[in-house]
C-alpha cells in the first residue's frame, strides 16, 4: 500500500512511519516543522513535507494514489489536509486504528504498556532487554531512542511492544496479549470528563487485554480471572529512581511470561528462522533461579540495569542539564525524586502543559516540587484549549506549593538561560520539565556558540583586562575584554577558560579557583551568529609580574573609573556593570 501519514513529526505518527516503511509500504508524510523525529525518518529514507496547506498531498496524489490516509487524535476535523483527503477519496484512518489492523495482519502478539504515568521509560526497558536478549522485536515508542528508531519491524519477531496512550481513547482500539499498566492518575479531562470516566476506560482496557499485570493498588480497577498482580519492587533492580525500579520489575515480569510462553509455542506457518544468537533457552534467562550466583541467572536483570534511557524521559543534555516529558504532580514527584538521588541541589525549570488541564491538576501541585530548591515557573504551553475558559496564570498555580518561597516567575528568555548557566556551573543540577516547547528551547541555547571570558580581580580591587592591538584589519582595534576565547568541542566553558586564561598569561591559579559569575546572549557577532559569553572571575591576583601573551598587554580598571570612558566590549561592559552592583550590595 501507499500511506500517506500527516503529522509524521510527532512522537505517534513518526514511528508508525517507519513500522510501515519497514513492513514494506511505500511510505509518504507531512508536519508543520521539522524536529528529532523528522531527523530519524530522514535517516530512514522517508520522504515528508513541511507543507500541511493540503497542496502537498494532492500533489503527491496526483503522482501516485494514495491508498490510506491515517493521522493523529490532535489533528481537528476541519485540518486542511484530512478535509483534502476525504475530497480526494482517500480512506482515512487514526493512528491506532491502522496499527491494530497491522499487527493483525503480521499475526503478532500485541504486549501493550500503559497508564498515566511511565509508559515510554517502560517500553524503551522492554524494548531494550529484549534487544540485549538478542530477541528480535517489533515496536513503537512515543520518544527518541538512543538505541534504535522510535519505531520498528522485525518480520522474525513474534511480539509488537507498544505505547498504549489512553488520550482520545486510542488504547481501546487494541486487544493485547499482554497489558502492563504502569499507574492510574485521572488525566486528560479533555478526553474524559471525570475521574469515573477515565477509570471506565481502564476497566475496559482491561477487559480487551489477554492478561493485566499491574500493582496491588490498581488491581481493583480491573477483572481479577485476568490480572497478575506484581506485589513490590524487585530489590535487583539498580536503575537510578524508585519510580524506574518500579517500571523496571513490571518489564521483569513480562520478559518472563514471554519466555514462558514461547517456551512451548509451535512457530508459526510464515517464521523465518532465527538465528543462532536468538534462539535462547528459558531457563538460562530466568530471573527467579534459586542460584543467584549462575551467571545466567542475571541476563534479564543485567539487561536491565544498563538501560540508557529515552529521549525526553529525564535525558541528559549536558552536564548538570536533564530534560525531562512530565507535566503531571506525580510525574514531577517521581522524576525529581531521581534527580535527588544524583545531586543534593535540584533546580526545576517548569511548564505547564496545556491549560484545560491546569484546572483539573492546580490543586494537586501542591507538594510535589518540595525536592527542589529552586523552581522557574514559566507560563502554561497551551495546546487543544477551550477558548470559554480563562488562562490560568502562573501565580495562580503556585499559590498552593508548600515551597513558594523557591518559585521565580520565568520565560523562555536570556535571562532564565543566565540562571540555568549559573545553577549549573555551582554543581547544580538543573531539571527542565514539560511537554511544550521548553526541550526543544534548551537543545537550541545548548547549540549556541559560547564564548568563556575571565575578569582578573588583583589584590586591590581592580579588574584586569585584557586590551586588543591596533593592527591594520583586525576586528575593533584597541578594544577591552575580558581575557578568553571560544569554547571548543569537547570542553566545558569553565575548561576553556581555565585553558584561555593559562594561554593568555603568565597567571598561576588552579582550576577551581575561577568561580562562574554570568552569562551574557550576544545576538550578533563579527560572523553574523549569536553566541553566549560566560564570565568567570579569578579573585585576589598579585600582578607585579604579570605577563600577557596576546592583544596590547593588560588594562587596569579602577573601582573608581567611570565604565563610560573605557573602549569596552558590549558583553564586558554589561558584565563590569553587574560586578560593580554585586560588590555595591
Amino acid at each position: 500500500m501507499r500511506i500517506y501519514f500527516s503529522g509524521i513529526g510527532g512522537v505517534g505518527i513518526g514511528p508508525l512511519a517507519m513500522i510501515a516503511h519497514d513492513a514494506g509500504h511505500e511510505v509518504y508524510g507531512s508536519d508543520r516543522q521539522a524536529g528529532l523525529i523528522t531527523a530519524e525518518l530522514a535517516e530512514h529514507g522517508i520522504e515528508f513535507s513541511l507543507d500541511q496547506s493540503g497542496a502537498a498531498l494532492r500533489a503527491e496524489q496526483a503522482r501516485a494514489p494514495f491508498d490510506q490516509f491515517v493521522y493523529t487524535s490532535a489533528l481537528p476535523d476541519d485540518h486542511p489536509e484530512l478535509v483534502a483527503a476525504r475530497q480526494l477519496g482517500i480512506p482515512t484512518s487514526k493512528r491506532d486504528g491502522f496499527l491494530a489492523q497491522l499487527i493483525a495482519e503480521q499475526n503478532l502478539r500485541l504486549i501493550a504498556v500503559a497508564g498515566t504515568h511511565g509508559k515510554t521509560t517502560t517500553t524503551g526497558m522492554l524494548v531494550w532487554t529484549l534487544q540485549q536478549l538478542g530477541l528480535p522485536v517489533s515496536y513503537s515508542v512515543g520518544s527518541t531512542l538512543s538505541f534504535g528508531p522510535s519505531g520498528k519491524f522485525d518480520p522474525a519477531s513474534r511480539y509488537f511492544v507498544y505505547e498504549c496512550d489512553e488520550f482520545d481513547r486510542n488504547f481501546l482500539h487494541f486487544r493485547p496479549w499482554l497489558s502492563l499498566v504502569t499507574s492510574i492518575d485521572y488525566d486528560h479531562p479533555d478526553t474524559y470528563p471525570t475521574e469515573a470516566d477515565y477509570l471506565a476506560a481502564f476497566r475496559q482496557f482491561g477487559t480487551q487485554s489477554e492478561r493485566v499485570l499491574t500493582w496491588p493498588e490498581l488491581a481493583e480497577v480491573f477483572q481479577p480471572d485476568n490480572v497478575t498482580v506484581v506485589e513490590a519492587t524487585d530489590p535487583r533492580l539498580s536503575l537510578a529512581g524508585e519510580h524506574n525500579r518500579r517500571n523496571g520489575t513490571l518489564v521483569l515480569r513480562a520478559v518472563e511470561a514471554m519466555l514462558d510462553a514461547d517456551a512451548d509455542r509451535p512457530p508459526r506457518a510464515d517464521d523465518s528462522p532465527a538465528p543462532d544468537d536468538a534462539t535462547i533457552d528459558n531457563a538460562s534467562v530466568s530471573s527467579q533461579q534459586a542460584d543467584d550466583s549462575a551467571p545466567a541467572n542475571a541476563t534479564i536483570l543485567d539487561a536491565l540495569n544498563s538501560f540508557p534511557g529515552t529521549g525526553r524521559r529525564f535525558e541528559k543534555l549536558a552536564d548538570n542539564l536533564y530534560s525531562d516529558y512530565g507535566h503531571h504532580p506525580v510525574e514531577i514527584a517521581a522524576t525529581l525524586q531521581l534527580a535527588r538521588e544524583l545531586s543534593d541541589h535540584v533546580v526545576l525549570v517548569y511548564q505547564p502543559h496545556q491549560n484545560v488541564r491546569q484546572h483539573e491538576i492546580r490543586h494537586q501541585y501542591a507538594d510535589c516540587m518540595e525536592l527542589a530548591e529552586e523552581i522557574y515557573w514559566l507560563p502554561t504551553y497551551l495546546t487543544r484549549e477551550d477558548p470559554e475558559l480563562p488562562v490560568l496564570t502562573p501565580q495562580q498555580l503556585t499559590e498552593q506549593l508548600t515551597n513558594r518561597h523557591a518559585v521565580h516567575y520565568a520565560d523562555l528568555d536570556a535571562d532564565l538561560w543566565s540562571a540555568i548557566q549559573t545553577a549549573r556551573h555551582q554543581g547544580k543540577l538543573v531539571l527542565g520539565m514539560g511537554a511544550g516547547t521548553i526541550d526543544g528551547w534548551l537543545r537550541q541555547q545548548l547549540a549556541i556558540k559560547e564564548v568563556a571570558n575571565v575578569l582578573i580581580i588583583d589584590t586591590a580591587g581592580n579588574v584586569i583586562l585584557q586590551q586588543r592591538d591596533t593592527t591594520p584589519g583586525i576586528n575593533n582595534p584597541g578594544m577591552i575584554t575580558g581575557f578568553g576565547g571560544a569554547v571548543e568541542s569537547g570542553e566545558s566553558v569553565h575548561q576553556a577558560a581555565v585553558r584561555e586564561l593559562r594561554e593568555e598569561t603568565n597567571l598561576s591559579f588552579d582550576a577551581s579557583d575561577l568561580s562562574y559569575f554570568t552569562s551574557i546572549y550576544q545576538p550578533h557577532v563579527n560572523d553574523g551568529q549569536p553566541r553566549w559569553v560566560s564570565y568567570f572571575v579569578l579573585k585576589n591576583q598579585d600582578i607585579s609580574r604579570l605577563e600577557v601573551y596576546e592583544g596590547a598587554g593588560y588594562y587596569r580598571l579602577t573601582p573608581e573609573t567611570s565604565l563610560d570612558e573605557v573602549n569596552l566590549s558590549a558583553t564586558t561592559r554589561q558584565a563590569l556593570t553587574q560586578l560593580r552592583q554585586q560588590f555595591n550590595a
